[in-house]
């Protein structure tokens, strides 16, 4: 089906005339005013009420186009009141297909609602005007919540699935829209501002551009924290979930078992592309980021170098000279205008390009010097320096170290919490580790596992959410 099988034809022209800004104004008023009405509509009065109210505040004189002259059936159109205004309006745009008109039961006046095909429309007028601010942290962690879940939903597909396919569609397409207007918003961040104000704007770069948490999204452990766990989670769709995942698929879609197993094998890779994709286009917004930055910067810079100093006027007299000539022999003639009060330079030779730099003067061959015979090493401080680099190796943050880490707290037990390591080990080195449990928590070759709790732990003047720590395999 086409766009123009669902709209009348004419649906554009109100937004096209000489009165398209007092038509969007009028049609975001009627929106703004009924979008949380039932059917998207008021009653005919009050709709008739509100455009008068707009035109007595108009306060200016309206202009009309051919095609509302010819439906005016000979009224005429100057100096009528606001209310003859309105009606001719919403008129208008009930004609064009905007707006309905329906009759109401008894002793009930007539509505105008809002065309209910059209609403998508309406709504990307003000995601133009004022788009929304994605949040792409928290719907990532939506996603992640949603598929930990799946394998004790009792209706996997439309509950998880499908939910996790539009936010990530939706996540992917803000992402696109961020790196496709990079651009766009750097221009006008940067536009009516001095040089001096450009270059002082960049050091809080990061903070202005890269809106809606995308820089925390970006930096912090999120999305690769949560890539490894979302495939996971999409792996047992082809696995252990699949049954349930069928059954719910084909009663909620009305189809074949067989047509329910292929069509949940192409959505788990479409989701699976989906996560892949949003790496490229974090790559992407990267590169731009850097690409704009400099550009703006190297713009700074020449505005900079094009004020009133001596090297920006000796620029621009030189590009002057550039631009009056025409032909080799113009470059000997005298410019008496312009260059009359400034030191002229011939072409006799007074003046060369080995003139304008200072000599070089050449290096002369020194010879090398011996170096002083080193004394032989103190054997005791040999051995501090080796037992120092071996303390600093036992107590580096590495995968083996908080494997052996994990392995000593939970030797006779099952299960310990982080605030329980916190209140027995007070050395820095050993907070570190209990950092580390958290931070190798994803790592493919870790012995133990962490559960995250939603409560926090303060210790050491640091903040951070408690968890508990078990054998891996081990569930509690």
């Amino acid at each position: 089906m086409q766009l123009f099988d669902i709209i009348p034809w004419d649906f554009f022209k109100p937004l096209t005339g000489v009165n398209r800004r007092e038509y969007v104004d009028i049609i975001t008023l009627i929106w703004q005013r009924c979008k949380r009405s039932p059917i998207y509509g008021e009653s005919k009065t009050m709709v008739l009420d509100w455009l008068e109210e707009y035109f007595t505040g108009l306060s200016q004189e309206i202009a009309f186009d051919l095609e509302d002259l010819c439906n005016s059936k000979g009224e005429e159109l100057v100096s009528q009141p606001p209310r003859f205004y309105a009606s001719m309006f919403l008129r208008r745009l009930k004609d064009t297909g905007w707006l309905e008109e329906r009759e109401g039961s008894y002793e009930e006046e007539a509505q105008i609602v809002v065309n209910h095909r059209v609403v998508p429309i309406i709504r990307s007028f003000h995601d133009i005007v004022s788009p929304q601010m994605v949040t792409y942290k928290g719907k990532l962690f939506k996603v992640y919540k949603l598929l930990q879940s799946i394998s004790e939903e009792e209706s996997p597909y439309e509950n998880i699935l499908r939910e996790v396919s539009g936010d990530l569609d939706e996540l992917n397409a803000s992402l696109q829209q961020l790196a496709a207007s990079i651009g766009t918003y750097m221009d006008e961040l940067t536009c009516g501002k001095t040089p001096e104000e450009v270059l002082a704007l960049f050091e809080s770069y990061e903070e202005k551009v890269v809106v809606g948490a995308y820089h925390r999204f970006k930096t912090n452990d999120n999305l690769f924290y949560y890539r490894s766990e979302l495939m996971e989670q999409l792996e047992l769709c082809r696995t252990e979930c699949l049954e349930a995942l069928i059954r719910d698929f084909v009663l909620v879609e009305q189809v074949s078992d067989g047509d329910a197993n292929l069509a949940i094998g192409r959505l788990v890779f479409k989701l699976e592309e989906d996560l892949r994709e949003m790496e490229e286009i974090i790559k992407v917004i990267d590169e731009r980021h850097i690409l704009y930055r400099t550009r703006a910067v190297q713009r700074a810079q020449f505005l900079l170098l094009s004020d009133g100093t001596v090297k920006s006027k000796i620029n621009r007299i030189l590009r002057y000279c550039a631009a009056t000539i025409e032909a080799p022999e113009d470059f000997y003639d005298t410019e008496d205008e312009i260059l009359a009060s400034l030191p002229q330079m011939y072409s006799q030779g007074y003046f060369d390009t080995k003139s304008l730099k200072s000599p070089v003067q050449p290096r002369r061959p020194t010879p090398i010097e011996e170096l002083p015979e080193l004394e032989e090493a103190d054997a005791q401080a040999v051995a501090a320096h080796q037992a120092q680099l071996l303390q600093y190796a036992r107590n580096a943050v590495t995968a083996e170290n908080v494997n052996r880490f994990a392995h000593t707290v939970l030797k006779r037990r099952q299960a310990v919490t982080a605030r329980e390591l916190a209140e027995q080990h007070q050395t820095a080195e050993d907070i570190v580790k209990i950092i580390g449990l958290h931070t190798y928590s994803a790592s493919g070759d870790r012995t133990f596992d962490v559960v995250m709790k939603p409560n926090f732990v303060e210790c050491h003047g640091l903040r951070f959410q408690d968890f508990t720590v078990t054998k891996r395999g081990v569930c509690i």
